[in-house]
């Protein structure tokens, strides 16, 4: 890696076994600690940094930056119980209502990947629910003090997926799914997922999430949908260095729903980036095939050289493009990334439901806005 702040950043962010070796040698190079902390804090691994830091970098650590990084971890390890608790509230809530919710990424996530709710800060909490159980949710949810974060969600439009709620007092916001990803990307199948879904017990938690599997092909489509950065290669690496994965089962799944290319891109950051441990017939398949490679060494260019954020831009686009398998899922994506519009067309241009079909012509305006504005520093 060219940037010392990330090499250190990742060995961090690797196998835990592996984790204490690898920093001692990325602490070789000289450190920009002020760089490493935003980065740190940016990637959301500040955690997993503090604690390898704590074991392996002792003095070498200017004392103002150790003190302020166990000052930001301590705050930042309280607030990851605080969210636990309010999810298994929740959870609790919805499952006494009859409703069937599914959390995923959050505590659940960290429980599964890392062993320890306290080891993977979120900002909020993503939980599905079928469409029609959505009303019930939303009415438990305001009956908890939550409000909706944007009134364009009640438009309905076609290419939403979630409606995004906070709550100010005691802070928290819920990300409520319909679907597990927007409709334009890879798709996730929602329904198989929930019946193979799992019950997590940690901490006082106690909430359903997705089996270990299907976790791990949603961070991948998630991921690739974002266009991957050191957080989600590294909780990847997690899930498949701390679970037993079938992956006879992910082959099956991902050549079934079309979205190999996207899931490959990911063992393979995760393979060359952290060295996560694969089947050999499964990285054979991934390192025989030339797209998945070149992908995934672009991205990797990307982590190596200035961690960059390509979601909504240009260059972002032509990447999903490359991701999906066929003509025809690229021909769907760029139907729906340039024409279906969602909450977010909504909140630019507000208009009375009778005219909700007129959203289908403001779409590619403000896609073109925002394509710009992401533009305009570079």
């Amino acid at each position: 890696m060219r940037n010392p702040e990330l090499a250190l950043l990742a060995a961090c962010c690797g196998p835990s076994a592996e984790a204490p070796a690898r920093a001692a040698e990325a602490l070789r190079a000289p450190i920009d600690w002020r760089l490493l902390l935003d980065r740190s804090q940016a990637q959301g691994t500040l955690l997993l940094l503090s604690g390898i830091l704590a074991t392996t970098a002792g003095k070498l650590i200017p004392g103002e930056f150790l003190a302020e990084i166990e000052e930001k971890a301590s705050r930042k390890t309280f607030r990851c119980l605080v969210m636990a608790s309010e999810l298994a509230h929740v959870m609790r809530n919805f499952e006494t209502a009859g409703l069937t919710p599914i959390t995923f990424k959050g505590p659940t996530l960290a429980y599964l990947a890392y062993g320890d709710i306290a080891l993977r800060d979120s900002a909020d909490l993503d939980i599905y629910l079928p469409r029609p159980q959505l009303k019930t949710a939303l009415n438990l949810l305001y009956s908890d003090g939550y409000q909706e974060m944007s009134a364009a969600f009640r438009t309905t439009l076609a290419g939403g997926c979630e409606v995004a709620l906070r709550r100010q007092n005691p802070a928290c916001d819920i990300d409520l799914h319909w679907q597990f990803s927007p409709p334009y990307f890879l798709q996730f199948d929602a329904l198989r997922a929930f019946h193979r879904s799992v019950i997590v017990r940690a901490s006082g938690l106690v909430a359903r999430t997705l089996c270990a599997e299907d976790l791990l092909i949603y961070l991948c489509i998630h991921a690739a949908r974002e266009c991957w950065a050191i957080r989600s290669i590294c909780d990847v690496t997690a899930l498949m260095t701390n679970q037993r994965i079938d992956w006879d089962d992910v082959l099956r799944e991902t050549l079934r729903a079309r979205c190999w290319r996207g899931v490959a891109v990911g063992l393979r950051l995760a393979t060359t980036i952290f060295d996560a441990p694969l089947p050999q017939d499964i990285r054979h398949r991934v390192d025989g095939d030339q797209a998945v490679c070149a992908i995934a060494d672009e991205f990797a260019k990307y982590l190596t050289g200035d961690i960059a954020d390509h979601a909504g831009t240009p260059a972002g686009a032509m990447l999903h493009l490359r991701m999906l398998d066929t003509r025809s899922s690229q021909a769907r994506y760029l139907w729906r990334r340039a024409l279906q519009p969602n909450h977010l067309d909504a909140s630019f241009i507000r208009l009375p439901i009778k005219l909700k079909p007129a959203y289908y012509l403001i779409r590619p305006l403000r896609v073109a806005c925002a394509a710009l504005a992401r533009l305009r520093p570079q």
